[in-house]
């Protein structure tokens, strides 16, 4: 006899699906909010015994039959005292290099008051020294932080950080809020959406939802960029001569990055250009598009403090001859602007893969840029700025 199948389970199933399709975002940002506080310490206390296990297998050898259980009690303690110096010096860590590159920073807003400026440089110095020492003030005041969770079906759009009101209270500031820039060492990661107890929720920017107002850089602090990753490889290079063929070779090859540095560290002139908007490409795990990051509206038609409006095409200024500088292409450091109310000015947002073609009337240009701060699938320590409106 045929067995008759009942369809009532699956329409129930479909339903449910339907339904919560169809809850509006604001309940569904509150069911993953109250999701994350349940999983994290669960999360926590899985690696911990997970550290614990293989700790105990590593060290502990196999106990005799006239040994005591007093042995089993002194490890544990010895295993929870060492995991937690490794979280300590994982945050000393943090707090060094924070305060290495505030210190590069003061450093440079110096070098700024001290050199010898013409005068026709003297209020593009001046707004280059404000706008260090704003930048300053925020680091000084920043908090550094730990991702703790980040969901699969946003990985390219979200992660939570271990810092909330509760940190804000402990430091009688105002730090982690809403619209806290994120970032890693000088270069934007995003920005703090929700602010709980003990954690927060965080928009990187590679999210389609966070639109940063950035203008390109090409010139000295193009080069300062690059200088700080090639001394970085350098010295990296430098302890891994295996790497090499041979030692002539290693010795070839780190000589010849040591010429490049010298020629970045030589002088140049800032020019500051095209204007726009930077946004993410991620919505969602389907329709993810990783790290890549697009640009839309760039151009340079009103005048500002950094110089006069420029054309589209030719990059001339308006009351000026041929200057053959373009006003965008590829290789140009975007910072942020400060003009959307967010994010400081100055930041390091991203470097111009792509400049698209204008298409015929068009009347700016749009882009394709990776972030500065490199791949966002390894994101470990983060520090957040207070928000602007602090």
């Amino acid at each position: 006899m045929r067995r008759r199948i009942r369809y009532r389970p699956y329409a129930l199933l479909a339903g449910y699906l339907f339904l919560l399709l169809s809850l509006p975002n604001a309940a569904t940002e509150k069911m993953r909010y109250a999701a994350v506080g349940f999983v994290t310490p669960v999360w926590k206390s899985f690696n911990f015994l997970k550290n614990a296990a293989l700790q105990f297998l590593t060290i502990v050898p196999p106990l005799g039959k006239g040994e005591s259980s007093e042995l089993l009690a002194e490890v544990e303690t010895l295993k929870r005292e060492n995991l937690a110096l490794r979280t300590q010096l994982v945050n000393v860590r943090q707090w060094l290099l924070q305060e290495e590159r505030i210190d590069d920073e003061l450093q440079r807003w110096k070098a700024i008051h001290a050199g010898d400026v013409p005068a026709d440089l003297k209020e593009f110095t001046k707004r280059r020294a404000v706008e260090l020492r704003e930048l300053l003030d925020l680091q000084l005041r920043a908090l550094p932080a730990k991702v703790i969770f980040r969901e699969p079906t946003s990985w390219s759009s979200f992660v939570w950080l271990d810092v909330g009101e509760r940190h804000n209270r402990f430091l009688k500031k105002r730090i982690v809020a809403k619209n806290s820039p994120v970032v890693v060492g000088t270069s934007l990661v995003g920005v703090v959406e929700e602010v709980g107890e003990k954690k927060c929720k965080v928009r990187l920017i590679t999210d389609a939802g966070l639109t940063p107002s950035v203008r390109a850089i090409r010139g000295k602090e193009q080069n300062r960029f690059l200088l700080e990753h090639l001394e970085g490889l350098i010295l990296g290079l430098g302890a891994r001569l295996d790497l090499f063929t041979s030692t002539d070779d290693a010795k070839l090859s780190i000589a010849w990055l040591g010429k490049l540095k010298e020629r970045l560290k030589g002088p140049a002139e800032d020019h500051f250009l095209a204007k726009g908007a930077l946004h993410g490409t991620s919505q969602s795990l389907l329709r993810s598009r990783g790290t890549l990051l697009v640009g839309e509206g760039f151009n340079y038609d009103f005048a500002d403090e950094e110089g006069e409006a420029r054309d589209l095409r030719t990059g001339d200024g308006v009351s000026t001859k041929r200057s053959n500088l373009s006003i965008l292409k590829a290789g140009d450091l975007l910072v942020t602007t400060g003009m959307d109310g967010v994010f400081p000015e100055g930041l390091r947002v991203a470097i111009v893969t792509q400049v698209v073609p204008l298409r015929e009337g068009a009347c700016s240009y749009e882009i394709e840029a990776k972030a500065t701060s490199g791949s966002l699938d390894y994101l470990s320590h983060l520090t957040v700025l207070p928000p602007c409106d602090y």
